[in-house]
């Protein structure tokens, strides 16, 4: 499950695709011949327009949709969401996309108070190796780890070893 914070903007995902028939990977599809909701906690699906991205690099654009590499990447598509999927006032989303013939993984979102990306990422990180008493590397200017709600910190670190803002973090 992906956490991404409310609010977010300019939010892409990537769905996968196989064959609904032989499991192999589902190559060429467009936007064309996606249909996408997104369901936000206690709410009806909302309808996603698709339009056809120019390229897996290209801007943001709600509803953008494109296959990322037919050969390297065989069934994965990146899927642009409009802010509103994301915005304060539910707890989480579910992307589903359909295809005729194709199962398309569909994408669950917990909406909160940590950003997403790598930052968000390395805070649970950090989190999950107090709570495993494992050694774990995170490689930001991270001083703190707070909990879920963005204010509640659990612990303060002092950087060791100091070299290219490397933290090591060693719980107790």
């Amino acid at each position: 499950m992906l956490q991404i914070a409310k609010d977010s903007q300019d939010v892409s995902v990537e769905v996968y695709g196989v064959n609904a028939l032989t499991g192999l990977a589902e190559t060429g599809l467009t936007s064309s011949d996606v249909a996408v909701h997104y369901v936000r906690t206690r709410a009806a699906a909302v309808s996603v327009s698709l339009s056809a991205l120019g390229g897996a690099d290209a801007a943001h654009a709600d509803g953008g949709f494109v296959e990322i590499d037919a050969v390297n990447a065989a069934g994965w598509y990146r899927l642009d969401l409009p802010d509103a999927a994301f915005a304060t006032g539910a707890d989480g989303v579910i992307v589903i996309a359909k295809a005729s013939g194709v199962l398309l993984t569909p994408v669950r979102v917990q909406l909160g108070a940590v950003a997403s990306g790598a930052l968000g990422d390395e805070v649970h990180l950090c989190k999950a190796a107090l709570v495993n008493k494992r050694v774990h590397m995170v490689s930001t200017g991270v001083d703190e780890i707070k909990d879920d709600d963005g204010t509640t910190t659990l612990v303060t670190m002092t950087p060791q070893d100091g070299g290219d803002d490397v933290i090591e973090v060693v719980p107790s």
